[in-house]
């Protein structure tokens, strides 16, 4: 017959052992709240970087959704001002727009007539000062071929 194992110190201190094993580790309070702290932090910043994503994301639209509404008012002014262009040029080719007549008082026609009768005399005043020159300058430039021609350069005739 096989014997029975004897209960002694050394199958105390195995199951012990082995119980000991088998319970989970028991964790002490400052490393469980420190894993909680870690989780929710970790938590916070996925929660940050999603805020910080998505306004970055609605600012991108908002900035897009701007952009094409200045494009469209730009290209409605630019078709205006083109619109605009081709009628006033097409208004100034078909419409020759007729001189305006002049309507002066009698006191006007006269003060009309005495400057241009000034202006006329002080025409002829300057034709004659010219005329004047004119002769003069010739019979300077006609003493000087007289004197170009004598015997002696640089002496006058006597005589």
């Amino acid at each position: 017959m096989p014997e029975e194992p004897k209960v002694s110190n050394i199958d105390a201190q195995e199951r012990s052992r082995r119980n000991r094993e088998a319970t989970p580790a028991q964790v002490s309070d400052s490393v469980t709240e420190r894993e909680a702290r870690a989780q929710r932090f970790a938590a916070e910043a996925a929660q940050r970087a999603a805020d910080l994503a998505a306004q970055e994301q609605h600012q991108k639209n908002r900035q897009a959704r701007h952009q094409a509404e200045a494009r469209r008012i730009d290209e409605e002014t630019r078709a205006a001002l083109q619109l605009r262009i081709l009628q006033a040029q097409e208004g100034s080719r078909s419409q020759v727009e007729p001189r305006p007549v002049a309507v002066n008082t009698p006191r006007q026609d006269a003060e009309l007539e005495a400057e241009q009768s000034r202006g006329r005399q002080m025409l002829e005043r300057y034709a004659q000062k010219r005329e004047g020159l004119a002769a003069a300058r010739e019979r300077n430039e006609e003493k000087a071929r007289q004197d170009a021609t004598s015997a002696l350069p640089g002496f006058k005739p006597t005589g």
